[in-house]
């Protein structure tokens, strides 16, 4: 059972929002700078509680091409002269904002140079969003021990800090959603895309075996899948299925509103991380746009919302497809949900809300 909301935090929750309107820090945003990115929203939300933001967006120095061989081969041979670029660049302006505060998002082709730098005038954090912390190539794994504070979306990331790197300035912080991107829009802009159920998201083992455990079961479900990693599947049944790219931004929140089902499915155990995921960036973007969710079951989802009045859960394929069917075949109930679904995520899950948090913790550590 979710964690009800007493007139006292209610009272807390407000008291905490008008002090965020008091804010006077300056924080420099470092990360993937694109309409609905995380990255985004939570420079968004320092915004909103009363910061001046300055965001640094790695993409507008590391060009998104295809996949080509050709192209590929282009990026590795420039690849230093981007990142060389995007790190005097980022100390520039880090020497002309003065930020007190400056979040790296992941950490994507910083130096550890950079981030010494950076680190001498002012409190140097990272906010780490990934299930593992060594499978990405771009990030630096040595660049971790010069921050001051670590904060990880993924609870048992906590420890995994402390195992694998030695590290315990490590916070767990949750994703957030944010209502620019994460909201409901007109039902004209998204008809063609209506469908029964739908998984946005990346290709993973464990989503592929659960996805074909609903359509073989319900064969004349409309099933659409957005993400990248799914044109390769092994199950025939699937393949109509896969819409064949990835949706972000407004086409993201496109793509909840057209679903009657938003399925919320969790990225298992991978090389790196002690845990797979408990909840994940969907847990709240999902509320957040209006729609209906039926999340995979864990401990950590049911402290966000209450089962069967702010989401649905499921454990088994069985019972996954036990709820799909019967949520569709009630529609009341299905819209019921999604509204409280979307109330509770909106009153302390947006990203001011995490904002608020690191400033808390600014604040805390004595950084004034």
């Amino acid at each position: 059972m979710g964690r009800q909301i007493s007139c006292g935090r209610l009272l807390e929750i407000k008291q905490r929002m008008t002090k965020i309107l008091k804010n006077k820090y300056r924080v420099l945003v470092i990360g993937e700078s694109w309409n609905g990115s995380d990255c985004t929203g939570l420079a968004r939300g320092f915004r909103e509680t009363g910061c001046a933001v300055e965001l640094i967006g790695s993409d507008q120095f590391f060009p998104q091409t295809d996949k080509s061989f050709f192209s590929k081969v282009f990026n590795r041979l420039l690849n230093n002269f981007y990142k060389n670029h995007f790190n005097r660049y980022i100390l520039q302006i880090a020497k002309i904002f003065e930020p007190h505060i400056t979040v790296v998002f992941k950490g994507n082709h910083i130096s550890v140079e950079t981030l010494k730098g950076l680190k001498e005038d002012c409190w140097l954090i990272n906010f780490f969003p990934d299930i593992s912390l060594t499978n990405h190539s771009s990030v630096e794994i040595e660049g971790f021990s010069q921050y001051d504070h670590i904060f990880t979306t993924k609870s048992f990331g906590i420890k995994d800090y402390r195992n694998n790197l030695g590290l315990t300035n490590v916070s767990f912080l949750a994703h957030g959603c944010d209502p620019n991107v994460h909201r409901f829009i007109e039902r004209d802009l998204y008809k063609n895309w209506i469908n029964d159920v739908s998984f946005i998201g990346a290709w993973s083992r464990h989503k592929e075996v659960l996805l074909s455990a609903l359509k073989k079961n319900l064969p004349e479900v409309e099933l659409k899948i957005w993400g990248n990693g799914w044109e390769n599947i092994e199950n025939e049944c699937l393949k109509s299925s896969v819409v064949g790219y990835p949706v972000f931004g407004d086409l993201y929140a496109m793509a909840i509103n057209a679903s009657r089902i938003n399925l919320g499915l969790l990225q298992e155990k991978a090389e790196g991380a002690s845990s797979g995921d408990q909840i994940t960036a969907r847990t709240f973007h999902i509320p957040s746009s209006g729609g209906f969710m039926l999340h995979e079951r864990t401990e950590e989802v049911l402290d966000y919302y209450k089962e069967n009045k702010e989401m649905a859960c499921f454990s088994t394929e069985r019972e996954m497809v036990e709820k799909v069917k019967f949520y569709l075949e009630n529609e009341d109930k299905r819209k019921e949900i999604a509204k409280m679904g979307n109330a509770r995520c909106l009153i302390e899950n947006k990203h001011s809300h995490r904002a608020q948090s690191i400033i808390e913790k600014y604040e805390e550590k004595g950084c004034l």
